[in-house]
């Protein structure tokens, strides 16, 4: 699947015939022996070697999750970004891979949009930026991670966890003491 991705500015319909053809190749190894797999790898890789980053972008709001686990890796914050506006980013592996990102603009996109999985929240957890930590403290966090960011070396990190830990007690005895009542 090599194409001289130079000679894409000198003939654009060469390389728009060439990904036609790379297509073709790969409909016909899913018609001809039923393979999924490489029919998906290589429609995948189609979608991730396209030399223009502004269509990767494109692609990544809308392609399907196996073609999003190549992108959301993509060296392009366009790439990435785009990647918090597709649906399948509810995906846990998605999520890790958005929050564990370098740049911060791709977390906060993710956060501004989606409430993050468990395991992306523990990623979120070590984050070295107090906003991005402040983000996830909320009544609704499990305790073990309400008291790790109470333990936070931002002290509004921790003040704020530790309110939110002390709302969760005031909850749950409110609960209890309504459940004891109606016995």
């Amino acid at each position: 699947m090599e194409y001289d991705y130079t000679a894409l500015t000198a003939d654009p319909d060469g390389y728009l015939n060439w990904v036609l053809g790379q297509l073709g190749a790969a409909l016909s190894i899913r018609t001809a022996t039923e393979a999924e797999a490489d029919w998906a790898r290589a429609a995948t890789e189609l979608v991730g070697a396209h030399p223009d980053p502004m269509i990767r972008a494109r692609l990544a709001s809308t392609c399907s999750l196996r073609q999003l686990r190549v992108l959301v890796r993509d060296e392009h914050l366009a790439v990435r970004l785009s990647c918090v506006d597709n649906p399948f980013a509810i995906d846990r592996d998605i999520q890790v891979a958005l929050c564990s990102d370098h740049e911060v603009e791709v977390v906060r996109a993710f956060l501004k949009r989606f409430e993050p999985c468990l395991d992306a929240a523990q990623v979120l957890v070590d984050h070295p930026r107090p906003s991005i930590r402040t983000r996830l403290v909320s009544p609704r966090r499990r305790r073990e991670l309400l008291e790790r960011l109470a333990n936070d070396t931002d002290w509004a990190v921790q003040q704020l966890a530790k309110e939110s830990r002390e709302h969760q007690i005031a909850v749950k005895a409110a609960q209890l003491g309504r459940v004891h009542r109606d016995k």
